[in-house]
């Protein structure tokens, strides 16, 4: 029962001090559920990819994932429920407010503050989730990892490729090399 209960509580809180959306969460539910031995570094970038071209909000899949791998179906709901509960309570509290918020210079100012800080958050999850990808004692990506993410990168630049195609290519990609070795 403890379990759920921690669960809860830290998608609660991970949800509740949120601001941007479900990828400015990704690094908050990353260093939670490493520092509490929940999942290892590699293991949330596995969980990462799958909820990333899992239908739905990328938040909640991350939660509902971590939570079954925690602790089975209820560990699910409970770290599912917890993530999703602040943000429709606080929707439907100052849902009637925000209109006139958001004509407001302090609002605005806020904001502009708040955006570099969620942009920076952002890249360094993006740092360590790359950190995650190089095997443990190497100093640089494996040959595939760079070859994968060179061709991602591009296609996605150059021809803006669906994000799920590209998961897609590259687990293919994963598959192809994994036989062939």
């Amino acid at each position: 029962m403890m379990i759920y209960l921690q669960l809860f509580a830290t998608f609660f809180e991970i949800s509740l001090f949120s601001i941007g959306g479900g990828y400015n969460m990704i690094p908050l539910m990353q260093h939670a559920v490493t520092a509490n031995g929940w999942l290892s570094a590699e293991r949330f970038l596995d969980i990462l990819a799958v909820s990333e071209i899992t239908p739905g909000p990328i938040a909640v899949n991350l939660a509902t994932f971590a939570g079954y791998h925690t602790a089975g179906f209820w560990g699910a709901v409970a770290a599912t429920v917890a993530v999703c509960l602040p943000g429709s309570v606080i929707l439907l509290v100052l849902g009637s407010l925000a209109f006139r918020l958001r004509d407001r210079p302090a609002f605005r100012a806020a904001m502009r503050g708040l955006m570099p800080a969620l942009v920076g958050l952002l890249t360094a999850t993006a740092l360590r989730l790359a950190t995650a990808l190089i095997p443990a004692g190497a100093h640089w990506p494996s040959l595939q990892a760079s070859v994968v993410f060179a061709v991602a990168l591009t296609l996605f630049l150059w021809k803006n490729l669906h994000p799920a195609v590209l998961m897609l290519g590259a687990a293919a990609t994963g598959v192809a090399w994994s036989l062939v070795a």
